[in-house]
């Protein structure tokens, strides 16, 4: 290769650039985030890595492993857990960047024929900022999740696959090789398909203008590639990738021999972590999709992009005509290959909450085409002088849309549970988010311990989290709990260890039904009020396997009647998630909103048929707002809905 050294080489500018770029993105990752916990799994991942116990499939043991060292040595410095993981979330999306910057440097430097070390250097320098401010980055830049580590692992992997291509150094696969093992031990997903681009890397040229004769780029790059693939070092890389991989996932083998407060299924045998790393239940989030899915989705992920790259799509767009036209189509045509795979996947991916961060690598990779617009166009349009003032532009429309101070969501659940629940209440929620950072408080906090909270398809994760955590409860249902694991261990033994309940086999459907009803019995005969989320009082119901919930407490259906003060709080509707900006764009949401929406209808029709108008005019009014608010989310979120409606 005929690199200028000068470009390639780190420089003062470089490090001063490197040290702007951690502490801008850093500081404005630091100055939107709060102390709460968010929707979905920030919870779990949070209270996984305090246990350093086992996370929903895949595991990620990766970003788990890296949190537990992260955790313990951090935890002397700031006391308050969720702000400790948060950070770790931001600081790895802003090292992330740096790596992307890093990686973008000799991109910039082979594909300008300027001399001017200044304009590679900013080239990269703007284009990685951008990647850091776009809307889905900063999304996940500032809570408590895995795709902020899939950032850096990909970062690591772009730095040290371009680092290699500049200088031919075995130390460069290294580093890359790491990089992809810490993608494939985390989302796994997301890095697999990279995979099949990373040989590219390996192109002797593949960032130079005209280094390479159009007639090698048409004749020879196919069998180029097949070199690459039959070469000593390209399978050097990809066994130390592997090597690196099986040890992350030897390490949540060895620690699922054990058990924990919380586990996400115990893959303790060689069988159930197959089905652990290959997915577990989540599977069939494709396999039971259609094809009215796709179409009502595409829209939405079609905006999505559009709201990355915001007002820079133009040089989105400029940049990969560019790419094509300057020799380098190999490198572009991959790129856009493996952003159209992940769009095509998460099109038939029948879920909706965190669905927008299956795309963050992609954009990462896209990103590539801003290095190449910006390089042409630097001096041209006085880029200098006008990207500084788009990102500032950027930063201040999208602030109000990613300031999760205004979004406590955690805080106003826990709040409601708290004040809806009287003491010493059984409680069955099927609600993801509730249940799970009720688990995280009461381990962090020692929140209402005096709480029975059961999941509603009572094992929740795995069957021996009920006589680990709640033993008094466990020893008056026993008989009843145990033969409904057996039941469900002969019919559908993955569910016994993990999440789900088929209650299509009618001895398990009969077992379920039993311990219900126990569960009940056993309340009344001990005086402790028995309650239950809107999905289970649905499931239940609907069912016939109980006649209670015909009593409300707050944000659930009671077996027995509740002093109306339980009510206030959810009735009031005064929570400040609710009104926040970011509620209105997160998907995650969704399943909260429609709870909220059943729960009022069941107090209307308690306070109906017992003629407690007061109470009545206060129900009616806030399922106007809760309605109001599914009105807006439908907006930007409509496909969710036709799913949900389906």
């Amino acid at each position: 290769m005929n690199q200028n050294p000068t470009h390639t080489a780190f420089t003062w500018k470089t490090w001063l650039l490197s040290v702007v770029l951690v502490i801008s993105t850093l500081g404005l990752y630091l100055s939107t985030f709060s102390n709460s916990l968010m929707f979905d799994d920030a919870a779990e991942f949070a209270l996984v890595i305090r246990l350093g116990s086992i996370a929903h499939p895949p595991g990620f043991p990766s970003y788990i492993l890296s949190g537990i060292i992260w955790d313990r040595l951090t935890e002397f410095i700031w006391e308050d857990t969720i702000f400790r993981i948060t950070l770790f979330s931001a600081v790895c999306v802003s090292l992330g960047v740096l790596f992307l910057f890093w990686a973008f440097r000799y991109v910039s430097a082979n594909i300008t024929s300027s001399v001017d070390s200044w304009q590679s250097e900013l080239s990269a320098f703007f284009a990685a900022l951008i990647f850091a401010t776009g809307n889905t980055t900063w999304a996940w830049a500032n809570t408590i999740e895995a795709y902020a580590f899939q950032i850096l692992a990909m970062g690591i992997v772009l730095w040290g696959l371009a680092s290699y291509h500049a200088h031919r150094k075995n130390t460069w696969l290294l580093v890359a090789a790491f990089g992809l093992a810490l993608g494939w031990g985390n989302h796994h997903l997301t890095m697999i398909a990279f995979t099949p681009f990373v040989p590219l890397f390996f192109i002797h040229g593949l960032f130079e203008n005209n280094a390479i004769k159009k007639q090698k780029k048409s004749s020879f790059i196919l069998g180029e590639l097949i070199e690459i693939l039959r070469s000593k070092t390209f399978l050097y890389f990809i066994a130390l990738a592997s090597f690196f991989t099986l040890c992350f996932y030897a390490w949540m083998f060895w620690r699922a021999q054990q058990e924990y407060y919380f586990m996400f299924g115990k893959p303790d045998n060689l069988e159930l972590l197959f089905y652990h790393i290959r997915g577990g239940v989540y599977t069939k989030n494709i396999t039971q999709t259609t094809q009215d899915i796709s179409a009502v989705r595409l829209p939405y992920f079609l905006k999505l992009t559009a709201q990355q790259f915001f007002i820079f799509l133009p040089f989105l767009i400029s940049g990969i005509w560019l790419g094509v036209k300057k020799n380098i189509r190999p490198l572009v045509i991959g790129i856009i290959i493996y952003y159209l795979i992940l769009l095509a996947y998460q099109l038939r991916n029948n879920q909706w909450s965190s669905t927008d961060a299956y795309m963050l690598l992609p954009f990462m990779a896209l990103s590539l085409a801003l290095v190449i617009s910006i390089s042409h166009f630097f001096k041209k349009l006085r880029l200098v002088y006008i990207l500084p003032i788009l990102l500032v532009v950027t930063i201040i429309w999208e602030y109000k849309y990613h300031d999760r101070k205004t979004y406590p969501v955690s805080e106003d659940l826990m709040m409601l549970l708290d004040r809806s629940a009287p003491k010493n209440s059984v409680v069955l929620i099927s609600d993801w988010s509730t249940i799970i950072q009720y688990y995280f408080y009461r381990y962090e906090k020692n929140f209402r311990p005096d709480l029975d909270v059961l999941n509603y398809d009572f094992k929740f994760t795995h069957y021996r989290m009920v006589p680990n955590n709640n033993p008094k409860l466990y020893a008056a249902i026993q008989k009843e709990y145990d033969a409904f694991v057996e039941e469900l261990k002969k019919t559908q033994p993955f569910n016994a260890v993990n999440t789900g309940c088929n209650l299509e086999f009618p001895q398990v459907k009969m077992a379920y039904k039993n311990l219900l009803n126990k569960i009940e019995l056993v309340c009344k005969e001990k005086n402790r009020t028995f309650l239950t989320d809107p999905k289970a009082h649905f499931t239940y119901t609907t069912n016939g396997f109980y006649t209670s919930g015909q009593y409300v407490a707050g944000c659930f259906s009671a077996g027995s009647f509740c002093d109306t003060s339980y009510s206030t709080v959810f009735l009031n509707l005064n929570l400040p998630f609710l009104n926040s900006p970011l509620l209105r764009h997160d998907p995650s949401c969704l399943d909260k909103m429609v709870d909220f929406q059943a729960m009022l209808d069941q107090h209307i029709r308690f306070y109906s048929a017992n003629q407690m108008n007061a109470h009545l005019q206060r129900a009616q009014a806030a399922k106007q707002k809760i309605m109001a608010i599914q009105k807006e989310l439908k907006k930007s979120m409509s496909f969710a809905f036709t799913v949900q409606g389906k």
